[in-house]
Formats: C-alpha cells, structure tokens, sequence
C-alpha cells in the first residue's frame, strides 16, 4: 500500500507543467493561510467569549512572580482530588 506522500509523487509525475503549477500555486496558497485552532473557532462563536483579532499575536513571556506559601496551582489540584 502507498504512502499518501507517494501516492501525490506519482501523481505529479502524470501532470503536465502547467497542471503541475497551479496545483504549486494552491499548495502555497494553504500552506500560508493563518492556522486557527479548533478551541478558537469555537469560542468565536459562543457570545460568552471575545476573542481578540489575528493582528494581535502571540502573548510574550512573563516572568513568575515571587510570593511565599503554596502555589495556587498546587491548591486547585490538591482540592480537586
């Protein structure tokens, strides 16, 4: 049984140059589009939530705070338990 990636080369060698192109030009095409997760597109549906715009990015890096006692972290997996 063939691998799909084998399976798209023996296709491509069946294509001519130009059919070989535009399938090149689409792949690039959905290569580039912006991925959105799953978890996202749901949310952007659901009123309850405001999901920021693309253009937005990632959030960089924060530094922990410091603090003394048990992390809350800690706390909400221990009360869950």
């Amino acid at each position: 049984m063939l691998s799909v990636k084998e399976a798209l080369r023996d296709t491509i060698d069946l294509l001519t140059e130009e059919e070989a192109y535009r399938i090149w030009e689409f792949a690039q095409y959905v290569y580039k589009q912006p991925r959105v997760s799953l978890t996202i597109r749901r949310l952007v549906r659901d009123p309850a939530f405001r999901v920021p715009a693309r253009e937005i990015g990632p959030f960089q890096p924060v530094e922990p705070v410091d603090g003394m006692g048990v992390l809350a972290s800690r706390l909400l997996v221990e009360d869950r338990r």
